[in-house]
């Protein structure tokens, strides 16, 4: 018999991937809270506020999952500094209702992110130390600290800079700047931000992989190289064949000096070494250029 798989935060860009990347494999329910956007959805997509105690006792109690992988989160970087209550109640309490709320043997899968290091000295090791340097960050530190506090069988994978080919995801950097370039629109984009992004399929089979391997701990995931957002866009504009004129560099300080809304702090360099991903889950990694030609691969056939 399948296992059985809920997926928070299914109406988000890894949310999305998982649904199609693991739909066939297992017996998935993808829960999201929006109900809004549930109204039109067609993945079959249930309702589910993980802040809600009675809702998620009332799902976990009928699906009774085997897996949980939480896609849930407030991932508003800037909005977590000006909502910090708000951030807090989905990232970590959000997290808890879901340990607390479901049966004991339940594998939980939580998404973290690099935003738990200070990008003073990456790029770093799952073993490295985390240091916060923004209230989004620390929730999910806390998350992360929760979960593996408790007796339960968990894993955690840190991701950074997650893109994908879902061109109306607010949170995807990739279609922010594939969209204005394609509009012939010109973008400033921070040179001084180092990460090594992550493709959401990629992603989803590392996930896959964890799930037939049974693993537990702690992962990185992301590309082989370390590329500033700047380098990125550069890399997008070249693999699509878009104009290189029209990005611009600017420095985080610069940035957050223009924009109002950029308050929180960003760690500079959060690049992740993603050698106990490859070795431990098989998984193998590939370069920023590599992943975009896949990406553009799978854009041309939507």
């Amino acid at each position: 018999m399948a296992r059985k798989i809920l997926i928070t935060g299914a109406e988000g860009q890894l949310g999305k991937a998982l649904q199609i990347g693991l739909s066939g494999k297992f017996n998935i329910l993808s829960t999201a809270k929006n109900s809004t956007k549930l109204a039109n959805n067609r993945r079959n997509v249930q309702k589910l506020d993980i802040t809600n105690q009675d809702n998620t006792a009332t799902l976990l109690g009928s699906f009774q999952p085997d897996i949980i992988i939480n896609c849930a989160a407030y991932t508003d970087v800037d909005g977590s500094e000006l909502n910090k209550e708000l951030a807090h109640q989905v990232n970590v309490e959000g997290l808890r209702n879901l340990i607390q709320l479901s049966e004991v043997n339940t594998h939980i899968i939580q998404i973290s992110s690099d935003y738990v290091f200070d990008g003073y000295n990456g790029p770093y090791s799952e073993d490295d130390h985390t240091f916060p340097v923004n209230y989004y960050g620390k929730t999910k530190l806390e998350a992360e600290n929760v979960l593996r506090g408790t007796r339960r069988k968990w894993s955690i994978f840190r991701p950074n800079v997650l893109y994908s080919s879902d061109l109306f995801c607010k949170g995807n950097f990739f279609a922010w700047v594939y969209k204005s370039l394609l509009k012939k629109q010109a973008i400033s984009v921070v040179a001084d931000q180092i990460s090594n992004p992550t493709l959401s399929n990629h992603f989803v089979n590392a996930i896959f992989q964890a799930i037939i391997m049974d693993y537990e701990g702690i992962l990185h995931i992301g590309s082989d190289d370390y590329i500033s957002r700047y380098e990125f866009a550069i890399e997008i504009a070249k693999v699509f064949g878009f104009d290189l004129n029209l990005i611009s560099k600017i420095d985080t300080d610069s940035l957050s000096r223009k924009l109002n809304s950029y308050i929180a702090e960003r760690p500079l360099h959060s690049g992740l070494l993603i050698g106990k991903l490859e070795e431990e889950l098989n998984s193998l990694s590939y370069s920023t250029n590599y992943n975009l030609k896949l990406l553009k691969r799978e854009l041309n056939f939507k």
